[in-house]
């Protein structure tokens, strides 16, 4: 993985989270240093997006795409397994994966949370990764789509993952898991903190 390519995720991570006004007025400067033009684009718009409106109208849009509808969770394994036991395996297993790499993710976030994986890969982890983390990014353009539809600035950055892990994202298209809708909500989170691109 290539520094331009850590940059691009630990921004998206960023991007992805809960917004604050720190991240919207960094977004240009750090958009604007990135040595891939398209992600370039695709950032600088969803800036502009994000800009457009007040920042409690995009915190409440925020919330109501990925917290108040399931289909579009950034919970990853939420999408794979559901409120099944599994997904409390996977997510101790993905916890020890952080770990064992070195990495100490915030604990009021649950492992499986995108912005918090895309910090982990930009921060610690080998180039390929490991099994668990490439089966939740395979629900990522799943989730992509859906907010495509609605014209969701988080489109464009979610598109954005899905072309820097083809390898793993394309799996969906191979009949992995793909996000479905499942009959109980995801987790909430403390908002206090924090298809491939065309």
């Amino acid at each position: 993985m290539t520094d331009d390519e850590r940059a691009l995720i630990k921004l998206l991570s960023l991007v992805l989270a809960y917004p604050d006004g720190q991240v919207l007025s960094d977004m240009d400067a750090a958009t604007a240093a990135l040595g891939d033009s398209h992600a370039r684009k695709h950032l600088s718009r969803a800036a502009a997006q994000m800009r457009a409106q007040p920042l409690l109208k995009l915190q409440e849009h925020y919330t109501a795409v990925f917290d108040m509808n399931p289909s579009a969770s950034l919970n990853l394994t939420w999408h794979l397994m559901g409120d099944r036991e599994d997904r409390g395996r996977a997510l101790a297993d993905l916890l020890a994966v952080y770990l064992q790499a070195g990495f100490e993710p915030a604990v009021n976030e649950l492992p499986d949370f995108l912005p918090l994986m895309l910090e982990f890969l930009a921060a610690a982890a080998p180039d390929e990764p490991h099994a668990l983390i490439r089966r939740c990014l395979a629900t990522v353009p799943a989730i992509a789509a859906r907010l495509r539809e609605t014209g969701s600035p988080y489109a464009g950055p979610l598109e954005l993952v899905c072309g820097i892990f083809p390898a793993a994202t394309e799996e969906e298209s191979a009949g992995k898991p793909t996000g479905e809708i499942r009959n109980s909500k995801p987790e909430a989170r403390n908002k206090s903190e924090c298809s491939k691109g065309q």
